[in-house]
């Protein structure tokens, strides 16, 4: 008995040592600059400051260096509020940050006098227009920021609401859905064909026959599939061969439980395009944002450049001597 004692007690206390340091390496990563781009991935990539952070980079900066607060993101609302707990802890939660409508900036062409002023601080560069010349927005991209609007001398800049925020307003158009089996979760057969045949109504529980799998024509693991999105593991569908699902509807007839099978890989392909589009849009905007700040930053030097010279110049003809 003692003889096994030991070795037992020595592989205990090195699983609860290994436990602890995986614990210790997620809560508390030595590389802050990973942890910095992962809180950023997070952001909305609005760039609208309404943080009081001159942008989505510095408040993740602030986030994991200076412990800034989790909710100063209105555009991320809740959700990205949960996000951001789940990845730094609740140590500077607070409350959620309250829901703002969606709105975008419209300008009135009768009113504008092409002065310019409210190209520089757009975040994203939505706003075109040039000097003396009529501007106006450009609805996709604009972010409903707020920017531009104290920088138009003449108050020609309104905010009006939209359905939508930015993100989906720039998703492609694709083809239309059932509403109730968009807005059900992906993870529940039953409640995503609310309004279903009655055969999808009666769909019991999957019995892991496996005879949806040498049906598919395309040869989808459609069990492994069905699994996955109705656990919310929805990467690892994804790796499994989710989006190469053809709709054909051959696994919904093999199903002895009469499972709709492809209207739930139809809609989880739909939430996953939804992800695929809204991280395409933050890193557009992001792009965007930096290309504006290094804009702005090389007019600076070259006006700053543009004076030295003619200062130069001064000096050299004796103009201030």
């Amino acid at each position: 008995m003692t003889l096994w004692l030991t070795p037992a007690l020595l592989a205990g206390l090195l699983t609860t040592f290994a436990a602890a340091y995986t614990w210790l390496r997620h809560r508390y990563p030595a590389d802050t600059v990973t942890l910095v781009d992962t809180v950023d991935a997070l952001l909305p990539q609005t760039q609208c400051a309404q943080c009081q952070y001159p942008g989505c980079r510095p408040y993740a900066e602030a986030i994991v260096h200076d412990g800034a607060a989790l909710n100063l993101c209105p555009p991320g609302g809740a959700e990205v509020h949960q996000q951001l707990i789940r990845v730094m802890g609740n140590e500077h939660a607070g409350h959620a940050p309250s829901v703002i409508p969606n709105v975008v900036a419209v300008i009135d062409e009768n009113e504008c006098i092409g002065c310019a002023l409210c190209l520089p601080p757009c975040p994203v560069d939505a706003i075109i227009g040039a000097p003396t010349k009529m501007h106006t927005v450009l609805t996709n991209d604009c972010t409903g920021c707020e920017l531009c609007v104290p920088a138009c001398p003449v108050d020609c800049i309104s905010l009006e609401p939209v359905a939508a925020p930015v993100q989906q307003r720039r998703r492609k158009r694709r083809a239309k859905r059932n509403a109730a089996s968009v807005a059900a979760p992906v993870a529940t057969p039953v409640a995503a064909t609310s309004t279903a045949p009655s055969s999808a109504a009666t769909a019991r529980a999957c019995i892991n026959c496996g005879q949806c799998n040498p049906v598919c024509p395309v040869a989808l693991p459609a069990q492994t599939l069905l699994q996955q999105i109705q656990q919310q593991r929805l990467s690892d569908a994804v790796s499994s061969g989710l989006m190469n699902c053809i709709d054909c509807g051959r696994c919904d007839q093999a199903c002895p439980s009469d499972i709709p099978m492809a209207e739930i890989f139809s809609n989880a392909q739909w939430q996953q395009q939804q992800q695929l589009d809204d991280a395409q849009t933050r890193q557009r905007f992001k792009t965007r944002f930096e290309a504006h700040n290094e804009r702005l930053a090389a007019a600076e030097l070259a006006a700053a450049r543009r004076r030295e010279e003619r200062l130069a110049r001064n000096r050299e003809t004796g103009r201030w001597q």
